[in-house]
């Protein structure tokens, strides 16, 4: 260890966050441009095991002090919306990332699910240094914590299922970390109320400081013996910690700790990242997946219930991007799949991410009253914001048990046929390499392509059928509470939208199936030749367009909805008799049992 490069670079550091604070800029950027400095032109190495006991120490500290700080009384509320933002969020990342790493960036299927582990995750601590521990960002730290967990069900279940789709495998994966997370609970509350002394009994501050460094070696330790992560265990032994007599002291003595800690975090982020001429490539692409993330997060809090200016405002504030990319890419390369470009993208996004955010948020006041004067300007705005809020409050709340049903099945089957191109298509094409191949018989392989694309037919089929349900099935719901809205701005959007969605059906099956065929088209042309795919696919597709629009699809509401044009008097009566008929049987069986 050269003490003097160290002590240089420290004192760089120091006079770089002091000249920045004077500009009202967080200090992160000089830890992170230290870093930099010190790891390309003085050779220190901020990732060797000199700091790396710091650097754990930063990031455990700053999960513990988060549950620590978690209000029970709230935590039901609170984890039902960031779990709702955080899985549309996701959703909407894993869409726009992987379409920008196949269609855009060319990284292939693998690298372009490394790219979506890099996108999704805002780094805990680095938000939490930013908003200052306030608990008015209670939601934003809840969300950044989902996605720890989030990508680490992401990294896990790709790992584990090596190429090959095993819905037992994932199922097992994500019981074995449940039951570990409930298990590392009941330990953490039982350790610290029946075993642990009292801290509200002690005096010393170096006791009082040691105790949650000491319990957080012993929850990193359980953690990997459970195979649960770290920022999850930390937190759910904060939240046990929290019931402890005197615990809001004990978190008041390790500040100092922490952000002494954090900065050799910073650091050590910094110092990923060696300074050359083509790391210039890699900064546009930076700036697209941070604007993906901004984007995701403001949209899908936004239409979960939160305003439009709070919620693009919000979404500055999840703009640094965690570590997780790198680890994650870094772990691949060593296993042997070659994503290079996808762990120097990670570096570059993470520290550009948290540079931008550290110039960003010290202004966000000026930003707020910017949107405050283009959404007061904008009466498109306006109404999709009203209408957006009424359809959470009053559509999603009071939602009927019959579409709950049908959307919570819809739900599954989507997920479950966006998921299996990914399995279902290596498995084939192994089977054909294992089987085919050695029998060296050219045209055995033609009945296996026109298998293989008959099966992409289907599952495009079956995607499409499952949007279409949904599609159907909300705007019922919407129809059936937008007949008694008093708000003439609230109705009018509504009604343009189902006017549109009445007659525009054509459109919204169009869009989903260019969705899904795009989806899972680089899977299938990866072993199948392209003058095969491209016929058999754009038959499935006008095949698929035309049945789709045969189809009856039973909801809640029969009438305009489901129609081209308005159903006539002798249709509804028709139907009225039919139901009334339909219930008088039900009662009729009911009642005769028990006569």
């Amino acid at each position: 260890m050269n003490y003097e490069n160290l002590g240089l670079i420290l004192l760089l550091a120091l006079g770089l966050a002091f000249i920045l604070s004077k500009l009202k800029i967080s200090p992160i950027i000089a830890y992170l441009l230290a870093g930099v400095i010190g790891t390309s032109y003085l050779g220190i190495n901020f990732n060797s095991p000199y700091f790396s006991l710091i650097t754990s120490l930063a990031l455990n500290l700053i999960a513990f002090e988060i549950g620590s700080g978690f209000d029970i009384s709230k935590a039901r509320e609170l984890f039902t919306r960031a779990l709702t933002i955080a899985l549309v969020e996701m959703t909407l990342i894993v869409m726009i990332s992987y379409y920008t790493g196949i269609f855009i960036l060319h990284l292939g299927t693998i690298g372009s699910a490394f790219l979506i582990l890099a996108s999704i995750d805002t780094s805990t601590s680095i938000i939490y240094k930013l908003t200052g521990g306030n608990k008015k960002f209670d939601l934003l730290i809840a969300v950044a914590s989902i996605e720890d967990i989030e990508v680490f069900f992401i990294y896990s279940i790709l790992v584990a299922l090596g190429g090959s789709f095993s819905l037992t495998k994932i199922i097992s994966i994500v019981l074995q970390v449940v039951i570990a997370s409930f298990m590392i609970y009941v330990f953490a509350k039982f350790f610290l109320n029946r075993v642990l002394f009292k801290p509200s009994r002690i005096e010393d501050e170096s006791i009082l400081t040691l105790l949650p460094i000491a319990l957080v070696f012993i929850f990193a330790a359980i953690s990997q013996i459970t195979g649960v992560p770290e920022t999850l265990t930390m937190i759910l032994a904060g939240i046990a910690f929290s019931s402890v007599s005197g615990s809001g002291k004990v978190i008041q003595y390790i500040s100092p700790i922490r952000e002494f800690a954090l900065i050799f975090f910073f650091l050590s982020v910094g110092g990923l990242l060696k300074i050359n001429i083509s790391i210039t490539t890699f900064m546009l692409i930076s700036f697209l997946i941070i604007l993906i993330k901004y984007f995701s997060f403001s949209t899908a809090n936004w239409i979960t219930g939160s305003r439009f200016v709070d919620s693009f405002v919000d979404g500055i504030y999840m703009i640094p991007l965690s570590e997780f990319g790198i680890i994650t890419s870094l772990d691949a390369i060593q296993q042997g799949i070659n994503i290079y470009a996808v762990y120097i993208i990670s570096i570059v996004v993470v520290i550009l991410s948290s540079i931008l955010a550290s110039v960003i948020i010290p202004r966000v006041d000026r930003i707020r009253k910017l949107l405050n004067r283009t959404y007061s300007n904008s009466k498109v705005l306006l109404q999709m914001d009203l209408a957006i809020s009424w359809f959470n409050k009053t559509v999603v709340k009071n939602i009927t048990p019959i579409s709950k049903s049908t959307l919570l099945k819809s739900f599954i089957q989507i997920t479950f046929y966006i998921i299996v191109p990914f399995f279902l298509f290596p498995t084939l094409y192994r089977f054909e390499d294992a089987i085919l191949s050695p029998l060296r018989i050219s045209w055995l392989f033609y009945p296996f392509f026109a298998f293989s694309v008959f099966l992409a037919i289907v599952l495009l089929l079956r995607f499409t059928i499952e949007m279409v349900r949904v599609y159907y099935t909300l705007l019922g719901e919407i129809i059936i509470r937008a007949h008694n809205l008093k708000s003439k701005l609230i109705r009018e959007f509504w009604n343009g939208i189902v006017d549109i969605a009445g007659h525009g059906v054509t459109f919204y099956i169009l869009v989903v199936m260019l969705f899904y065929v795009a989806l899972e088209l680089p899977v299938v042309v990866e072993h199948i030749p392209s003058f095969i795919v491209g016929p058999g696919i754009l038959v499935g597709f006008i095949g698929s367009m035309i049945y789709i629009r045969r189809i009856r699809f039973k909801t809640i509401t029969k009438f305009y909805l489901f129609s081209k044009r308005k159903p006539n008097q002798k249709s509804i009566i028709k139907l009225t008799k039919n139901v009334i008929l339909k219930m008088k049987k039900n009662k009729e069986r009911i009642i005769a049992p028990n006569e």
